[in-house]
């Protein structure tokens, strides 16, 4: 690949739109069908790599059963912070899985996963250091340089106390700007920090370079259980991250591809119902209207 083609694969993608994150599971094809009947408008898809991790192609499948629409691979199977590189066999998995999905970009975690051989079962957070700053910022170059779509990489939440100069973001921000490639910005990780290691939210977003996002990171809850009195903590959640994402699109620089709702384990026991799911699609274009009327002028 040459330096030209580089440069043009990380440079964020035009708007893609509004989508969810589908779990390969029954219920989530009944779902994605509701969804259609409503006459929803999903624009992307996210799929979980490790669901397919025995069968690639049958992420082709089931691309094909959501109408084959554009989609993003979300992994940790890169293993970024490792100093081993990934196991051949699953690199080659990993590209077969985004060959087969019509797959725009693959979201990865930045987070101390395992070995090549050993995967610790957990995300656990990095150190904040020099060192493995650059151990990200050479594994993901590298990883860049030989993948057929780009690699993206997502903040996790703060596990433990800091460790080194960088916080997770700041670290996410380095490796980013080290290594120029984009960013999947998750409000929800932010929040889930709350339990275990707390952090202010607003300033570890401070910290993420908005002209890189690529991708958003929302969760929805489900409603009716959103009301129940034992998750008002979640209640007040979702209201930070709905305001933070309006606030988010008031700022020049960020012109995300596409925003993702986390519909499976997003707080309460029970995925939204899918007219929520409908009308927040919506509200996440109406967010983007301007940033897609501005692409189409400058056409």
């Amino acid at each position: 690949m040459t330096s030209a083609d580089q440069m043009r694969r990380h440079r964020r993608p035009a708007t893609i739109g509004a989508g969810y994150l589908h779990h390969c599971i029954p219920g989530h094809q009944k779902y994605f069908e509701r969804l259609m009947e409503l006459d929803a408008r999903v624009d992307m898809v996210e799929y979980l790599a490790a669901h397919f991790a025995t069968d690639p192609d049958y992420l082709g499948e089931i691309n094909a059963s959501t109408a084959g629409l554009p989609s993003t691979l979300h992994s940790y199977e890169y293993m970024l912070g490792s100093v081993d590189d990934p196991d051949p066999e699953t690199v080659r998995r990993l590209q077969r899985m985004a060959e087969v999905s019509n797959c725009r970009w693959i979201g990865e975690h930045v987070g101390m996963v395992g070995t090549r051989d050993t995967y610790t079962g957990t995300f656990m957070q990095p150190m904040g250091t020099d060192e493995q700053t650059q151990v990200f910022i050479d594994n993901l170059r590298a990883a860049n340089a030989e993948s057929s779509v780009p690699l993206i990489i997502e903040n996790q939440p703060m596990l433990f106390n800091q460790i080194g100069p960088r916080s997770v973001c700041q670290q996410v921000a380095d490796i980013a700007v080290g290594a120029d490639a984009g960013i999947l910005l998750s409000l929800s990780n932010l929040v889930i920090s709350d339990d275990y290691h707390p952090v202010d939210w607003e300033s570890e977003l401070s910290r993420i370079p908005l002209d890189r996002v690529w991708q958003v990171h929302l969760p929805l809850p489900n409603e009716k259980e959103l009301a129940e009195p034992e998750y008002a903590r979640f209640r007040r959640n979702e209201k930070w991250h709905f305001s933070t994402l309006e606030r988010l699109f008031k700022e020049k620089d960020f012109r995300p591809s596409a925003v993702i709702l986390e519909v499976e384990a997003s707080g309460t026991p029970s995925r939204p119902a899918p007219e929520r799911t409908k009308e927040r699609l919506e509200w996440v274009r109406e967010l983007m209207a301007p940033q897609i009327e501005a692409e189409e002028k400058a056409r």
